[in-house]
């Protein structure tokens, strides 16, 4: 398992962003679950600074490219689904992508309504 401290380019944020709670900037994220990795992965698109932790300060750290595992809707409950779509933002094409294709996953498996009309309300702010 590898754990980071992570960075937000927010100095300031304190809260809870893609499942990893921060205060004063600063979370902290591990490789362990699928969501850990997803979390690791977006981080690193969105531009934060990971840090890898290590238990002695002189052991060097060569940091692994992770896993990306893709996230399937259908593997996940409603709040999650909408959590992970708020989390992606607007402001990059991949997060913009990335969002488009969950959405026709759901919309090829569960078609859960909570979770289309947010896609709509997204799209529309899009444009």
């Amino acid at each position: 398992m590898n754990a980071y401290t992570v960075e937000s380019p927010r100095g300031d944020f304190t809260g809870e962003s893609v499942g990893v709670h921060f205060h004063k900037g600063a979370g902290r994220v591990d490789d362990s679950t699928k969501e850990g990795r997803a979390a690791i992965e977006y981080f690193r698109r969105q531009g934060y600074i990971l840090t890898a932790e290590t238990d002695e300060a002189d052991e060097p750290v060569l940091e692994e490219e992770p896993e990306t595992e893709i996230f399937d809707p259908a593997d996940h409950d409603v709040a999650d689904v909408l959590a992970y779509l708020d989390g992606l933002g607007s402001n990059d094409s991949d997060a913009v992508a990335e969002a488009e294709r969950v959405l026709a996953a759901e919309r090829d498996g569960k078609a859960r309504k909570t979770i289309l009309a947010r896609g709509e309300q997204k799209q529309e702010e899009q444009q």
